[in-house]
């Protein structure tokens, strides 16, 4: 019998009972997913998420239920993947299978191969049949000719404000890339440890504290990254303007959003950031300001200054003014932030009187910028609030609204029929057999459907 202990009075339960409740809150879990995705099928089905600028089902989960955006359409996905697929919905209903590995299943399962993959399901782990899901995919695009373009070029500011880069490019470029990054890194090692073997011969006869606390023997295993991301950064600025033409666009800027009193030669507070990056000291921006192409949009409490009325298009310092303080569409669950697809909409038309002026505007998608001509909706910023009513007076957005706030939790209830868990499993497997075992499977039960 498993040890138990007393705190306060009362038993403690057990880490094996802990672990058997965690498990079975787990099935419990993935059974009443697999019942709130048949309610997310049946609302799709009958367009129950329908109204005034919402665009899918998945437009509406984001909204309402508070998810992301890609969270929202992979769940609609498999909903509606669940409603051909009854050996998955089952297993998943009766918390045999978790979401992880149904939304897997989905990703290739038809009504022949659903019984492999759910058997399959129930002997892997959630990574493991992703890798097999995986291998299923390429497999397929190899058979069908339609390998996908695997470049790609990512990049995010880390908590830290440090940037993160994750670029995939063909061999070789890539090999390319590489050298030319290492030849700049050893060649700036080699001067830098001549310059300190160089310091320590001429100060050979000072005091130990006089000398050079590097020692060039430890540069290049302690050096070499800061020698990479330097040199990175040399070769892209060095060659920006190789091979520029007349005609060419205006080289990208660097946007610098700065509280007015930085950048005055004395100040030693304020806030600065770079646009979509970290926070930046006073005299970084003052360095930058020097030394860089920068686009600074000038800002006092947190909201950028008007920048005048001198036409009735806004103009590009205006547009990204409008974004700072927006973020993108202003529209309550609009994700859209990219600067091609936002329009500065007057709040007060121009033709009865709008000014041109960040504070009179409001940032807002094609689609939804279209959607205010279209039904005639007036638009009243309150604050960082925005309010739409139509013409009716009826109020359209808000984030006060009841259907923006928060809804309640769904209650589990604990069901004594469900299993307690699915196997414990996990060891190693030979995932090219195993992908090619339910292709031939899958093979076989097509040519015998013909």
């Amino acid at each position: 019998m498993a040890a138990m202990t007393v705190v306060a009075g009362q038993a403690e339960r057990s880490i094996e009972v802990l672990a058997g409740e965690i498990r079975s809150g787990a099935v419990r879990l993935a059974a009443a997913t697999a019942a709130w995705l048949r309610l997310v099928a049946e609302f799709d089905v009958r367009e129950g998420w329908g109204g005034v600028g919402i665009q899918s089902c998945a437009h509406w989960l984001a909204w309402q239920c508070g998810m992301s955006p890609g969270a929202a359409r992979e769940h609609v996905r498999v909903a509606r993947a669940l409603g051909r697929l009854p050996l998955t919905a089952a297993a998943f209903e009766q918390g045999r299978l978790s979401y992880s590995k149904v939304r897997e299943i989905t990703r290739v399962a038809d009504p022949d191969t659903e019984p492999a993959l759910v058997e399959l399901a129930g002997h892997t782990t959630a990574s493991q049949l992703a890798r097999v899901v995986r291998g299923w995919r390429r497999s397929d695009d190899v058979d069908a000719g339609r390998v996908a373009e695997k470049r790609s070029f990512q990049w995010h500011w880390d908590v830290d404000g440090m940037l993160v880069l994750q670029v995939r490019m063909d061999a070789e470029a890539g090999a390319a890339l590489l050298a030319n990054v290492e030849s700049r890194a050893e060649r700036d090692a080699r001067r830098e440890r001549a310059a300190a073997k160089k310091a320590a011969t001429g100060e050979a006869g000072a005091a130990d504290g006089d000398r050079c606390p590097e020692d060039p023997a430890t540069f290049p295993r302690e050096r070499m990254t800061v020698r990479r991301c330097r040199a990175l950064a040399e070769l892209a600025a060095e060659a920006v303007d190789v091979g520029r033409r007349a005609g060419d666009p205006p080289r990208r800027e660097v946007v610098v959003h700065v509280d007015a009193d930085v950048l005055a030669q004395d100040a030693a507070a304020g806030r600065a950031h770079l646009e979509g990056g970290p926070a930046l000291s006073p005299s970084q921006v003052r360095r930058m300001a020097c030394e860089a192409s920068l686009t600074v949009i000038v800002e006092r409490g947190g909201q950028p200054l008007a920048l005048g009325r001198r036409r009735r298009l806004a103009t590009k310092a205006q547009r990204r003014a409008l974004l700072a303080r927006d973020g993108g569409c202003a529209r309550p669950g609009c994700d859209e932030t990219r600067i091609e697809r936002l329009h500065a909409h007057h709040l007060t038309p121009w033709s009865l009187g709008g000014r041109t002026d960040v504070s009179a505007m409001v940032l807002l998608c094609d689609v939804d910028h279209g959607l205010v001509h279209d039904e005639g909706l007036v638009l009243v910023r309150r604050g960082r609030e925005l309010v739409a009513h139509d013409r009716a007076g009826r109020r359209i957005w808000g984030p006060a609204d009841p259907a923006f706030r928060t809804p309640p939790l769904l209650t589990l209830v604990p069901d004594a029929g469900l299993p307690d868990a699915w196997p414990d499993t996990g060891e190693r497997m030979d995932l090219q057999h195993v992908v090619w075992a339910l292709l031939a499977h899958r093979d076989h039960l097509r040519r015998q459907a013909a």
